[in-house]
Formats: structure tokens, C-alpha cells, sequence
């Protein structure tokens, strides 16, 4: 079994780009046999925690699609299930971008004071 990736691993972005690849490898392979969803139990039965299946969903390039049911290979998605995903990453940066706003709009004041 693999090393664990800890949050501070994760936290650093050569590492992020040194493992990503190998982890969307990893779970592209897994996906291919399973052929449909696989669930964060079965990615764990594979030495995957969920920071590694993140950052190997990642690394996939959109090869690998995340949904309520778990992560799956996007060649074997059906359409709806590429809809749910696509909406799901909109609603995601939808929801950053108000938050970015709203701390944008209560910073203003003193992000502009004149001691800064």
C-alpha cells in the first residue's frame, strides 16, 4: 500500500503536481475494472483517502467525473450523469464566487483606509 498523503503534503503545491498524475493513474486504473461508480469505501479499499481521490480527480484532466454516487470515468458516464457533474463544479464556483464577494464587499472599507 501507498504512503498517506498528509494536509501538509497537500498543502504544498510541488507536491500536488508531483503526485497528481500518479494518483489519476492509480484510480483511472481502478475505474477502467469497475467500469461504473466507485464510492469513497472502495477507493479506500485501494490505499486511496478522499484528499487522494480529490487530487487524482484533478490530475485526470476531466477524465474522471465526482458525483453524489462517488467518482467514475468519464467515457463510461452517461450524458445526465456528465450534466450532474458539470452543474455540480458550477454551483461550486458559483457559491466562491459569492463568497469572494461577500468578502470583498465587508473588506472594501478597510482594505482603502488611509493607514494602510
Amino acid at each position: 500500500m501507498a504512503k498517506q498523503l498528509t494536509f501538509e503534503d497537500m498543502s504544498k503545491k510541488e507536491t500536488r503536481k508531483r503526485v497528481s498524475p500518479e494518483l489519476a493513474r492509480r484510480m483511472i486504473a481502478i475505474l477502467a475494472v469497475n467500469g461504473g461508480w466507485v464510492n469513497r469505501t472502495g477507493m479506500k479499499e485501494h490505499g486511496l483517502n478522499d484528499r487522494e481521490c480529490r487530487l487524482g480527480r484533478e490530475g485526470s484532466h476531466g477524465r474522471i467525473i465526482a458525483g453524489q454516487k462517488g467518482y467514475k470515468l468519464l467515457r463510461n458516464a452517461t450524458p445526465e450523469e456528465i450534466r450532474q457533474a458539470g452543474n455540480a463544479w458550477l454551483s461550486i464556483i458559483k457559491a466562491g464566487q459569492e463568497q469572494y464577494s461577500q468578502l470583498n464587499r465587508r473588506a472594501h472599507k478597510q482594505l482603502n483606509r488611509k493607514d494602510n
